[in-house]
Protein backbone atom coordinates (compact mmCIF):
# COMPACT_ATOMS: atom_id res chain seq x y z
CA UNK A 1 0.00 0.00 0.00
CA UNK A 2 2.99 2.29 0.95
CA UNK A 3 4.26 1.69 -2.52
CA UNK A 4 1.38 2.48 -4.68
CA UNK A 5 1.07 5.79 -2.32
CA UNK A 6 4.80 6.50 -2.97
CA UNK A 7 4.71 5.89 -7.10
CA UNK A 8 1.06 8.29 -6.96
CA UNK A 9 2.93 10.73 -5.11
CA UNK A 10 5.71 10.58 -7.28
CA UNK A 11 4.09 10.87 -10.67
CA UNK A 12 1.93 13.79 -9.13
CA UNK A 13 4.85 15.28 -8.58
CA UNK A 14 6.47 14.77 -11.73
CA UNK A 15 2.92 15.92 -13.54
CA UNK A 16 3.30 19.43 -11.47
CA UNK A 17 6.58 19.99 -12.30
CA UNK A 18 5.85 19.23 -15.96
CA UNK A 19 2.77 21.48 -15.79
CA UNK A 20 4.86 24.40 -14.08
CA UNK A 21 7.49 23.94 -17.11
CA UNK A 22 4.81 24.39 -19.68
CA UNK A 23 3.33 27.32 -18.20
CA UNK A 24 6.45 29.58 -16.90
CA UNK A 25 7.95 28.63 -21.01
CA UNK A 26 8.89 31.73 -22.78
CA UNK A 27 5.40 33.56 -23.05
CA UNK A 28 7.07 35.30 -26.32
CA UNK A 29 8.20 32.23 -27.97
CA UNK A 30 7.70 31.97 -31.44
CA UNK A 31 7.39 35.28 -32.09
CA UNK A 32 11.10 36.23 -32.16
CA UNK A 33 11.18 39.28 -29.61
CA UNK A 34 12.79 38.73 -26.31
CA UNK A 35 13.10 41.50 -23.39
CA UNK A 36 14.44 41.57 -19.91
CA UNK A 37 12.48 43.36 -17.14
CA UNK A 38 15.35 44.97 -16.57
CA UNK A 39 14.88 46.80 -20.08
CA UNK A 40 11.50 47.12 -19.00
CA UNK A 41 12.17 49.08 -15.96
CA UNK A 42 14.81 51.16 -17.59
CA UNK A 43 12.21 51.89 -20.58
CA UNK A 44 9.71 52.89 -18.09
CA UNK A 45 11.84 55.72 -17.14
CA UNK A 46 13.19 56.52 -20.48
CA UNK A 47 9.70 56.44 -21.62
CA UNK A 48 8.44 59.03 -18.97
CA UNK A 49 11.04 61.67 -19.52
CA UNK A 50 11.16 60.83 -23.49
CA UNK A 51 7.59 60.28 -24.48
CA UNK A 52 4.81 59.97 -21.89
CA UNK A 53 4.37 64.29 -22.74
CA UNK A 54 3.00 62.99 -25.99
CA UNK A 55 1.64 59.40 -25.87
CA UNK A 56 0.31 59.68 -22.11
CA UNK A 57 1.76 57.71 -19.12
CA UNK A 58 -0.16 55.03 -19.76
CA UNK A 59 0.57 55.30 -23.59
CA UNK A 60 -3.16 56.63 -24.07
CA UNK A 61 -1.99 58.91 -26.27
CA UNK A 62 -2.19 62.76 -26.35
CA UNK A 63 -0.75 64.76 -28.84
CA UNK A 64 0.47 61.74 -30.19
CA UNK A 65 -0.98 58.52 -30.80
CA UNK A 66 -1.45 55.76 -28.68
CA UNK A 67 0.98 52.93 -27.89
CA UNK A 68 -0.98 50.31 -26.31
CA UNK A 69 -4.26 49.21 -26.46
CA UNK A 70 -6.81 48.01 -29.30
CA UNK A 71 -5.97 51.63 -31.14
CA UNK A 72 -2.13 50.59 -31.42
CA UNK A 73 -2.94 46.83 -32.15
CA UNK A 74 -4.82 48.21 -35.16
CA UNK A 75 -1.09 48.68 -36.68
CA UNK A 76 -1.12 44.79 -36.73
CA UNK A 77 -4.11 44.21 -37.98
CA UNK A 78 -5.12 46.90 -40.58
CA UNK A 79 -1.69 48.77 -41.80
CA UNK A 80 0.22 45.23 -41.01
CA UNK A 81 3.15 46.91 -39.14
CA UNK A 82 5.51 44.69 -37.16
CA UNK A 83 8.10 45.32 -33.86
CA UNK A 84 10.69 46.23 -36.58
CA UNK A 85 8.53 48.72 -38.29
CA UNK A 86 7.35 50.55 -35.19
CA UNK A 87 11.17 50.43 -33.82
CA UNK A 88 12.59 51.92 -37.01
CA UNK A 89 10.04 54.77 -37.27
CA UNK A 90 10.74 55.66 -33.67
CA UNK A 91 14.66 55.34 -34.18
CA UNK A 92 14.58 57.79 -36.86
CA UNK A 93 11.73 60.53 -35.71
CA UNK A 94 11.24 60.40 -31.66
CA UNK A 95 11.40 62.24 -29.89
CA UNK A 96 9.48 64.35 -31.91
CA UNK A 97 11.19 67.66 -30.64
CA UNK A 98 15.14 65.98 -30.90
CA UNK A 99 14.36 63.16 -33.35
CA UNK A 100 16.83 60.23 -33.41
CA UNK A 101 18.37 62.09 -29.58
CA UNK A 102 18.24 59.16 -27.93
CA UNK A 103 20.99 56.05 -27.73
CA UNK A 104 20.57 52.77 -28.96
CA UNK A 105 19.84 51.35 -25.42
CA UNK A 106 17.62 54.25 -24.33
CA UNK A 107 15.50 53.27 -27.34
CA UNK A 108 15.45 49.45 -27.00
CA UNK A 109 14.03 49.94 -23.11
CA UNK A 110 11.39 52.30 -24.44
CA UNK A 111 10.34 49.55 -26.79
CA UNK A 112 11.04 46.88 -24.19
CA UNK A 113 8.61 48.83 -21.91
CA UNK A 114 6.14 49.48 -24.85
CA UNK A 115 5.60 45.41 -25.68
CA UNK A 116 5.48 44.52 -21.91
CA UNK A 117 2.44 47.18 -22.50
CA UNK A 118 1.00 45.03 -25.32
CA UNK A 119 0.99 41.92 -23.60
CA UNK A 120 4.54 40.92 -24.18
CA UNK A 121 6.38 39.51 -21.15
CA UNK A 122 10.14 39.79 -20.07
CA UNK A 123 12.28 36.82 -20.25
CA UNK A 124 15.44 35.76 -19.99
CA UNK A 125 17.17 37.36 -22.92
CA UNK A 126 17.06 40.93 -23.37
CA UNK A 127 16.09 42.93 -26.50
CA UNK A 128 18.63 43.84 -29.13
CA UNK A 129 18.87 46.88 -30.93
CA UNK A 130 19.40 44.57 -33.87
CA UNK A 131 17.14 42.48 -33.01
CA UNK A 132 14.36 45.11 -32.16
CA UNK A 133 15.06 46.44 -35.68
CA UNK A 134 14.60 43.50 -37.99
CA UNK A 135 11.58 41.84 -35.91
CA UNK A 136 9.16 40.87 -37.92
CA UNK A 137 6.50 39.98 -35.08
CA UNK A 138 3.39 41.30 -35.17
CA UNK A 139 2.04 44.41 -33.01
CA UNK A 140 -0.31 42.93 -30.76
CA UNK A 141 -2.11 42.85 -28.00
CA UNK A 142 -2.25 39.83 -26.27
Amino acid sequence: MNDRRSTFALVAAASLLACFAFVSRDVNAGNGVSLSAAQVSSGSKAFAQNCASCHGAALEGGAGPPLSGANFKTLSSKVHATVGDIFSYMTSNMPMNAPASLTHDQYVAIMAFILSKNGYQPSSSALTYSAAMQSKAPIQRK
